[in-house]
């Protein structure tokens, strides 16, 4: 693995850090020595990520938040920013949908709460990061998109595909308003990864029709994210600004 000795005391906040991708990079970012606040709804699961970074000696926070509640993450960071002094890296993990879905079938409900997880959320943490992001060093933000945002799937959902595109624009505005204080804003978007959660929703026959139809012949795994997002964090990325990152394979090549 990779060795960036600058992220050594520097404060990430990683959301959706209790499972998947977020729970990865969240003990990558804690084997680099930075301090980690794992922010997420299930508070269960991110103490078990907490504890299991503890326990080899890093240092992290579980702070239970409602990504898509204005107050809800107004609180998180107030807590985060009480306990480390500040905020230097800012990763949005947290997303997801409930089903594969049509236009036709999907409810309005189910649109506007996807919307909301992919999206929402990473307005309003952002909203709520920037402020102590100015006053760091070297301030991050990377937001999870996805090769859904990317280009069209028939295996997926409206609302998530719509939503993820949409985090890959907004990241681009923040690279272009914040850049001036120093703050760096990139996407990457992750190939469909091998997570619990695409275990469940998906068949062994579609998770091997899609490792297929890559050029590496695999799917991607959530430590091919997290070292993409280390990389990003790191001074080696300092000039990298408002770049979405195809993270899959070369599944798709823009």
């Amino acid at each position: 693995m990779a060795s960036y000795p600058e992220l050594k005391g520097r404060v990430a906040v990683v959301t959706g850090a209790a499972h998947g991708i977020g729970a990865v990079t969240a003990r990558l970012f804690a084997e680099q020595n930075s301090r980690v606040a794992l922010v997420d709804l299930d508070e269960a699961g991110a103490r078990k990520v907490e504890s299991e970074i503890i326990a080899v000696g890093g240092t992290a926070m579980t702070v239970r938040t409602d990504v898509t509640d204005e107050k809800s993450v107004a609180a998180a960071f107030t807590t985060i920013v009480s306990a480390y002094g500040g905020v230097d890296v800012l990763i949005n993990s947290a997303g997801g949908y409930g089903r594969l879905a049509t236009v036709e079938d999907i409810t309005v409900e189910e649109w506007d709460r996807t919307v909301a997880l992919n999206l929402r959320s990473v307005f309003l943490v952002c909203k709520a990061a920037i402020p102590h992001l100015k006053r760091s060093k070297a301030g991050r933000i990377i937001n999870v998109s996805s090769i859904s945002g990317r280009t069209i799937s028939s295996t997926t959902s409206p609302a998530y595909s719509a939503s993820k595109a949409g985090v890959i624009q907004f990241t681009r505005f923040l690279a272009f308003q914040l850049g001036q204080h120093n703050i760096t804003s990139n996407a990457i978007a992750p190939i469909t990864t091998l997570t619990a959660r695409v275990v469940a929703l998906r068949s062994e026959a579609e998770i091997e029709k899609i490792a297929s139809q890559v050029p590496l012949k695999r799917l991607a795994t959530p430590d091919d994210h997290a070292q993409a997002m280390l990389f990003l964090a790191s001074d080696a990325a300092s000039y990298i600004n408002g770049v979405a990152l195809d993270v899959n394979g070369g599944r798709i090549m823009m």
